[in-house]
C-alpha cells in the first residue's frame, strides 16, 4: 500500500465509516489500468476508454465544468467519479455539499490510491456501488442539479440509464396510484411490520387491499389442539394453509393488483404463490427475520418473483442455492406516524421512566447478560421472561405483549434505551451480527437515546459515534451507561441527530419506495 492510499483511507475511516468498511469488498480488476498523462497526472483507463484527457486532465476538467451553474436551493449530483478532476473543479465553485455517484467500487479504490482527497470528504458524499433504488429513495433526486462526467456515463450506461428512468418512475408513482395487495402473517412480530407497510403505502398515495390473515389466528391455534397424532395434525395444517392460499387468491382475483406483497410468515405455500403469479402481477416477499433462526424461507424463496431481506452476503449465497434470483437487501424502518416524541402524563412517567430500559423478548444472550446490570435503575418490558428469577423482578408487564403505543412511551421515557440484538446461542454480543433490528430505528424516531451492540450494517444507516453509540461487550456497555447517565446534553444531542437521520432516510415510506423502484426498474414504459 502506498502512503497516499493509507492517508486517504484514514480520512475515509473518520468521515465515512461505512464506505471505509466496504472498500475491502472491492475485487481486483484487470480491466482498470492507471496511466500517466503528458502533464504527469494519473488517469484511469477502462478497457479502451480513458476517463480523462491523456494530455492535461486538469485543464480538460476546467473546460468541462466551466459552463456548469448550479440552480439555487438544489444539491449538485455528479454522475461518475473517474479520478475526480472534474469534482475538484466543481468543489472550487459550488459552496454547498454535493453527491458523487459512482457505480464501480474498483474505480473508487484506484482513485484513492492515486489522488489526494484532502478536503473533499467534508464537502462530498460518495455513493459508490450503491443500488439505484436505494439512492433514489433516500437522497431526494427531485432536488438535484445533475452534472454528467461523459466517460463515466459511457462505461456504465445501464446504471446511469436506471438513475434517469428511476427519477421518471418516482414522478409516475407520485401522479398515479398502484394497486397493491398486502398479505400479512397469521400472528407474530412481523404482523406489525405488515401494518406499517400498509400505512406507508397509503401515505404514498397507493390503493391498498390488506389481507389480514391474523383474523384467522383463532382457527389456526384451535387446529393445533384437535389431535396429538402427528400425521393427522400435519394433514390439518396443510389443509389450513391451502385454505389460506385460496383466501388470498380470491381477494387478489377481485382486486386485480399491480403488485402482491407478502410479509414474513404470510401463509402462502409455493402452490399458492404460483397461482397468484397467474394474475400477471409480480409477487414479492419481505423476509424481516433472521434466516438462521427461521428457515421456512428455503421452501418458498424460489417461488417468489422478488425476495427482500434484512440480511445479505451469506444469506444471498443461500438464496441462490434455492433458486431465488431477484433478491434485494431492504433493512427495517420506522413509521413516523407511530414512532415519534409523545406527551407523557405524570402517571405514565412513574410507570415508564428509569435510568436504563429494555423492551424485547428473553433471548438467551439477554438472559445471560442482563444480570450484570441489576445495580442500575433498570426496567424491562417484553415476553418469555422467567418471572421467578431475580431478573424477573425487573419485568414490568408480566410477559404480556407490548402494544406499539406502549413501546413508544417506553422509548420516550428511558434515559438510556438498551438495545442488545438477540442471539439464541451467544452469551452477550454477537460480533458477526448481520442485521439491524426495527427497535434501532424506532427508538431513534422517538428521539430516544440508545446504546446498541455494534453491527456491520448499522454503519450503513447511521454515522456511528455522531448519531448512534455502540458497545462491543458488557464492560464497555457499563462504562457508557455510567458516562451517559452523567451527560444528559450529549444524550439529547445524539438522539436528535439520530431522529433527523431516520426521518430523512429510514422510514417505511423510504423502504416501500425503494421496493417499488426495484420491482419496476426497467419497466417505466410498460407502466
Amino acid at each position: 500500500m502506498n502512503d497516499l492510499y493509507i492517508k486517504n483511507i484514514e480520512k475515509i475511516k473518520k468521515h465515512d465509516p461505512y464506505l471505509f468498511r466496504r472498500i475491502g469488498e472491492a475485487s481486483t480488476s484487470n480491466n482498470i489500468e492507471v496511466v500517466i498523462a503528458k502533464d504527469g497526472s494519473p488517469i484511469p483507463v477502462v478497457g479502451s476508454i480513458s476517463l480523462h484527457s491523456t494530455y492535461r486532465p486538469q485543464e480538460e476538467a476546467a473546460r468541462l465544468t466551466a459552463g456548469y451553474s448550479p440552480e439555487n436551493g438544489k444539491k449538485t449530483a455528479v454522475f461518475g467519479l473517474g479520478f475526480g478532476y472534474h469534482i475538484m473543479e466543481l468543489a472550487k465553485n459550488d459552496p454547498g455539499e454535493f453527491l458523487v455517484i459512482e457505480p464501480s467500487l474498483q474505480i473508487f479504490v484506484e482513485f484513492i490510491k492515486n489522488r489526494n482527497i484532502a478536503g473533499l470528504l467534508t464537502k462530498v458524499k460518495f455513493l459508490v456501488g450503491e443500488p439505484v433504488p436505494k439512492i433514489l429513495s433516500r437522497f431526494k433526486p427531485g432536488s438535484w442539479n445533475i452534472f454528467e462526467h461523459p466517460p463515466s456515463i459511457r462505461i456504465n450506461r445501464n446504471y446511469f440509464d436506471l438513475l434517469y428512468e428511476g427519477q421518471k418512475m418516482l414522478g409516475y408513482f407520485g401522479d398515479n396510484s398502484l394497486r397493491v395487495l398486502v398479505v400479512g402473517p397469521i400472528y407474530g412480530g412481523s404482523l406489525t411490520t405488515a401494518r406499517y407497510c400498509v400505512q406507508a403505502l397509503k401515505n404514498l398515495g397507493h390503493d391498498i387491499s390488506f389481507v389480514e390473515c391474523d383474523k384467522f389466528s383463532d382457527s389456526f391455534f384451535a387446529l393445533k389442539n384437535i389431535t396429538r397424532d402427528q400425521i393427522n395434525s400435519s394433514a390439518l395444517s396443510d389443509m389450513f394453509m391451502n385454505f389460506m392460499g385460496e383466501v388470498v387468491a380470491a381477494r387478489a382475483a377481485e382486486f386485480q393488483p399491480d403488485l402482491i406483497l407478502a410479509i414474513a410468515q404470510a401463509p402462502l405455500t409455493p402452490k399458492a404463490i404460483n397461482k397468484l403469479k397467474g394474475l400477471k402481477a409480480p409477487v414479492a416477499f419481505w423476509f424481516v427475520e433472521d434466516f438462521r433462526t427461521l428457515t421456512y424461507w428455503k421452501e418458498i424463496a424460489g417461488s417468489y418473483n422478488y425476495f427482500f431481506t434484512i440480511q445479505k452476503n451469506e444469506f444471498f449465497d443461500e438464496l441462490e442455492k434455492v433458486g431465488s434470483i431477484n433478491r434485494y437487501y431492504l433493512p427495517q424502518a420506522c413509521l413516523p406516524d407511530v414512532h415519534k416524541p409523545v406527551e407523557i402524563s405524570p402517571e405514565e412517567k412513574r410507570q415508564y421512566s428509569c435510568d436504563l430500559s429494555f423492551m424485547g423478548a428473553a433471548y438467551y444472550n439477554r438472559v445471560k447478560s442482563f444480570p450484570r446490570l441489576m445495580d442500575y435503575d433498570f426496567k424491562i418490558w417484553g415476553t418469555e421472561w422467567d418471572l421467578d428469577s431475580p431478573l424477573g423482578k425487573r419485568i414490568q408487564n408480566k410477559n404480556a405483549r407490548i402494544s406499539s403505543e406502549a413501546a413508544v412511551k417506553i422509548y420516550n421515557c428511558g434515559k438510556i434505551n438498551l438495545n442488545l440484538h438477540s442471539s439464541t446461542y451467544l452469551e452477550n454480543v454477537n460480533h458477526e451480527g448481520d442485521f439491524v433490528n426495527p427497535r434501532t430505528l424506532e427508538i431513534a424516531a422517538c428521539s430516544g437515546f440508545q446504546l446498541v451492540d455494534e453491527r456491520f450494517h448499522l454503519f450503513e444507516l447511521f454515522r456511528v459515534g455522531e448519531e448512534m453509540v455502540t458497545f462491543q461487550n458488557m464492560d464497555e456497555l457499563r462504562e457508557k451507561i455510567n458516562y451517559f447517565l452523567e451527560h444528559e446534553d450529549e444524550r439529547r444531542s445524539l438522539a436528535a441527530k439520530a431522529r433527523h437521520r431516520v426521518l430523512e432516510e429510514h422510514t417505511f415510506e423510504h423502504r416501500m419506495t425503494e421496493m417499488l423502484l426495484y420491482i419496476f426498474q426497467g419497466k417505466y414504459k410498460s407502466l
